[in-house]
């Protein structure tokens, strides 16, 4: 049956030749797989470009609950990217979240609220012209909301973490009390501590997280 969705991808593979498989989440079905055929062809169908982690889209698609890989009918960008894509700083930055995204989202029960909020974020980041620093760290302990962890406040996620900085507990407080455009202004060694402690709080509520490769490189974008 086809169906419309908003979507955002997290990743794909080649698969064959020509083709791929990407993970998408989309707003009625949550996380779904889809096989897209074709598409690294001289004549695709649709762009390979529509399928870069973090790509906002507007679905047609063949939708069926027993299957685990969909199908593809029409795609189309939703909301084109205004500084993302060129500032190799918020590429980092989606860079990182994508990873993180595909590896902490899985069956949500309410996929429609998590899709607007992970939307409404990240439009959020392409608007930012400045001071955007922390906005992974926002994102991610914002994002606990949805996954049922939030952290009420900085003790709340302190008794949790053996390793966790107490010094840090006036910037947690900050980061999950605050908007994007409220900057709080911490060294690159603070942000790093941060990140490691909301990562292992992560990991303390999700099994199977793993290795994040994209860690390193996050860091060194965002230092310079």
């Amino acid at each position: 049956m086809l169906q419309k969705t908003g979507g955002i991808v997290f990743r794909y593979i080649r698969f064959k030749e020509t083709s791929i498989i990407t993970t998408i989440f989309t707003q009625f079905y949550g996380i779904q797989s889809f096989i897209v055929n074709g598409v690294r062809s001289k004549k695709p169908k649709f762009s390979i470009a529509l399928f870069q982690p973090l790509t906002l889209l507007e679905m047609v698609v063949y939708h069926k609950e027993t299957s685990n890989l969909q199908r593809i009918s029409e795609v189309r960008c939703a909301n084109q990217y205004g500084s993302i894509p060129y500032n190799f700083k918020k590429s980092g930055i989606a860079l990182f979240l994508s990873e993180m995204l595909y590896k902490v989202i899985r069956h949500e029960s309410h996929p429609e609220e998590v899709f607007e909020f992970i939307t409404t974020s990240l439009l959020s980041l392409d608007s930012l012209d400045e001071q955007f620093e922390n906005f992974h760290l926002q994102f991610l302990l914002k994002l606990t909301r949805y996954l049922g962890f939030y952290p009420q406040t900085s003790t709340e996620l302190k008794k949790q973490l053996l390793h966790v900085d107490t010094s840090l507990g006036k910037e947690i407080d900050f980061l999950l009390n605050n908007g994007y455009s409220n900057y709080l202004k911490i060294t690159n060694e603070q942000r790093r501590m941060l990140l490691e402690n909301i990562i292992d709080y992560y990991r303390i509520h999700i099994e199977g997280i793993g290795k994040i490769h994209s860690y390193k490189i996050l860091h060194e974008v965002i230092r310079h």
